[in-house]
């Protein structure tokens, strides 16, 4: 049977089809309107082995689950790693499709997970939604202080954002039309907090569908949203053959640059992955750490700060027990013991 590799450019207004033969010759090139009848119609005369590569992006999940019924196998790569096509000075979309096709071709790729099913797929979008706005809060709380500040009014803390709090400080802006667009700034922060909370609670609706969430929420400093974050973000821990490739996924690992036996730069923590994962472990620790009650993975920190006498360094060797626990309770399907954090 002929093995046969398909790049697929995809965009909101069309397609472009490249497939090539397994000696690198092109057996098709050709381009469509983006609509899921042309994409079925695209892998419809196709025979042989087919596999095909498409960037990630918002359509990306959607085109995937059209044709994966249709071809042997479907696969998703970053952008971001793909620089023989991002910083190419010859960019096209039949080009770019060339390349996708013939980097699947050599298995030069690094693959970006999906959800297979659409459930899951639909529970991250509204994890996402509302860790949007959750951003979206605290950024605006940031714009009305540097707003106010440019008033000479300066007010740390949460107490500005209260009905009572917020009436002092408007109080103290002296020029009226200032205050008005400072009030409105409020105003579209109250309409934030209450979109926030509508949302929170469509997240843990939802939620109710995975019984892994419950699971998670028996670990010492994390909660329903931190469980459910995790569940989203991560959608299946087999994905991860080790936890070190978990650790790496979160922006948990160290990174090392050398040449020649040389380093170019000190070690870090690896800047890919998903920032939000490595929230997730950051806001567990913290609450673990500050409970009244003993835990195990307080008593890790203070073994390791004991041993690193470096805060930071202990934080983040209890960051990474803390994603590691939660990725074997989910494995073996086991409620929280201090044993795991060990």
């Amino acid at each position: 049977m002929e093995t046969v590799y398909v790049g697929l450019d995809l965009g909101s207004s069309g397609f472009q089809q490249v497939a090539i033969k397994t000696d690198g010759s092109i057996k098709v090139n050709r381009g469509f309107t983006t609509s899921e009848a042309n994409l079925r119609a695209a892998f419809a005369d196709q025979h042989g082995e087919i596999h095909v590569h498409l960037e990630a992006g918002e359509l990306a999940p959607w085109a995937a689950s059209v044709i994966a019924p249709l071809v042997t196998r479907v696969v998703c790569s970053h952008p971001k790693d793909n620089a023989w096509i991002a910083k190419d000075a010859d960019k096209c979309d039949r080009v770019d499709a060339y390349k996708l096709a013939e980097l699947l071709r050599l298995n030069r790729f690094k693959e970006v997970h999906y959800a297979p099913d659409q459930p899951r797929r639909n529970f991250k979008q509204l994890v996402q939604h509302y860790d949007e706005l959750t951003g979206q809060q605290a950024r605006l709380k940031i714009k009305i202080k540097a707003r106010l500040r440019m008033q000479g009014v300066i007010v740390t803390g949460e107490r500005l954002f209260s009905s009572k709090g917020r009436q002092e400080v408007l109080a103290r802006v002296e020029a009226r039309d200032l205050r008005t667009a400072i009030e409105q700034l409020y105003e579209v922060l109250d309409q934030s907090v209450a979109a926030q909370e509508q949302a929170r609670l469509l997240m843990l609706r939802a939620a109710q569908a995975f019984p892994e969430i419950k699971l998670l929420r028996t670990v010492p400093g994390v909660g329903p949203i931190g469980s459910c974050r995790f569940s989203a973000y991560i959608h299946t821990p087999n994905r991860f053959s080790s936890k070190r490739k978990l650790w790496k996924y979160c922006r948990l690992s160290v990174s090392h640059r050398s040449s020649n036996g040389k380093p170019l730069r000190r070690p870090r923590l690896d800047r890919s992955g998903c920032g939000r994962l490595k929230d997730v472990s950051r806001k567990a620790f913290d609450v673990a750490v500050r409970s009244r009650h003993d835990n195990g993975f307080k008593r890790t920190y203070l073994r390791a700060l004991e041993t690193t006498h470096d805060k930071t360094h202990a934080r983040l060797t209890v960051q990474r027990k803390i994603v590691s626990t939660l990725r074997a309770m989910w494995i073996t399907r086991t409620p929280y013991c201090d044993e795991l954090s060990r």
